[in-house]
């Protein structure tokens, strides 16, 4: 490497940091006011916003190689993920073709969708082939083709600007079911990559702008999240689809924020016809709670409806005397999703904080009044 590269990559490795120092203060600071638990997952937060931005756009980022990488796992979290499902991600190039070959396993749910994908993780849908829809041989294994051209069975439409694709998976038993197997590959010819000296560059600027606009984006999405704390309402189902929201996915978001001995009961009145629902706590930053050291999460698999068919939730620290406990591992505070597939209708929750010494199960276990 000549001198003149080498200071060009040092000028641009020191932006780099500079930029990850400046926008790193600005996120920390949101959580000023937080608890201490909090305040001390921020530091967290920054190396694995950070480690998946450069795994986005630094290592799977070519569309003319391209690699369905997992997304989420249970040590790379942000923006409200989903322990019950799994998320890969590849880059692909809208104008070319792809094909995804595979088999679907054992798993509950699944589809493939293209989008157009922007650093501030906005989402915009171009394309969704569901699992039902999609054609396999005797024993599962399929052929998924991505074009802009028309397509028949086993296609997912692709605009000229289109340049990523996902394959969801949700379970409803994660230990029992058999997740997915896919590769994908360009039709067609391979076009040679450009050399790494340029490519690299505009790599690790796409990681820094990820890491600056995607951590602000959800930091003032947690904020909006905790303007009424404790209670779960509806999401506007657009504005979930353009931050990557499954269009099959009905959602409610809120907050939890609890006292020594509180704890926040959640009832829906009924339990409508549906194909899989979850109920998952969150920190400050909106990363699952760490879902290997307790149940943070509830889903249809798991959770119990009452005598008269309403269904009760507890959020505390401390088991509860009855309801379905979702533990707070030590949070005071923190954020909740609740995600239902394909319901008949929609029912709204009902929450209250309780005191669990003197809370009075049989009434909180049975259908509330309105």
């Amino acid at each position: 490497m000549t001198k003149l590269a080498i200071g060009d990559a040092i000028k641009r490795w020191d932006a780099f940091c500079t930029g990850l120092m400046h926008a790193g203060r600005d996120i920390l600071m949101t959580a000023e006011q937080a608890d201490a638990v909090s305040q001390a997952e921020g530091l967290r937060y920054l190396t694995r916003l950070l480690r998946s931005g450069i795994e986005k756009f630094v290592e799977y980022s070519d569309p003319q190689d391209p690699f369905l990488a997992n997304v989420y796992n249970e040590h790379l979290k942000w923006g409200l993920d989903n322990p019950d499902s799994l998320y890969a991600l590849a880059y692909v190039d809208g104008t070319r073709e792809y094909e995804i070959v595979g088999n679907v396993g054992s798993v509950n749910y699944f589809n493939f969708t293209t989008a157009k994908m922007s650093l501030n993780a906005k989402y915009e849908i171009t394309g969704v082939l569901d699992g039902p829809d999609v054609q396999t041989d005797a024993d599962g294994n399929f052929r998924v083709v991505l074009s802009s051209k028309n397509l028949e069975a086993n296609g997912v439409h692709m605009d000229p600007e289109t340049n990523s694709v996902m394959v969801r998976q949700t379970f409803a038993d994660r230990s029992s079911e058999r997740e997915m197997s896919f590769k994908i590959a360009p039709i067609g010819k391979i076009m040679q990559a450009p050399p790494l000296l340029t490519e690299a560059l505009a790599r690790s600027e796409q990681a820094q702008s990820f890491f600056e606009n995607t951590g602000r984006t959800f930091l003032n999405l947690a904020a909006a999240m905790r303007r009424k704390p404790n209670t779960l309402p509806r999401v506007d189902q657009d504005f979930m689809l353009s931050l990557g929201g499954d269009p099959n996915y009905a959602y409610f978001w809120g907050s939890f924020d609890l006292a020594e001995g509180e704890a926040l009961a959640i009832q829906w009145p009924e339990v409508p016809v549906h194909e899989a629902w979850n109920l998952c706590l969150y920190n400050f930053w909106l990363e699952s709670l760490d879902y290997t050291k307790g149940r943070i999460l509830l889903n249809n698999n798991q959770a119990i409806a009452n005598a008269d068919g309403s269904m009760t939730l507890v959020v505390s620290d401390q088991r509860p005397a009855a309801g379905n406990w979702l533990e707070t591992l030590g949070h005071v505070q923190g954020h909740m999703m609740s995600r239902w597939i394909h319901p008949a209708k929609l029912v709204l929750p009902q929450t209250k904080v309780i005191r669990l010494a003197d809370a009075d199960w049989d009434a909180l276990t049975r259908r509330w009044p309105e």
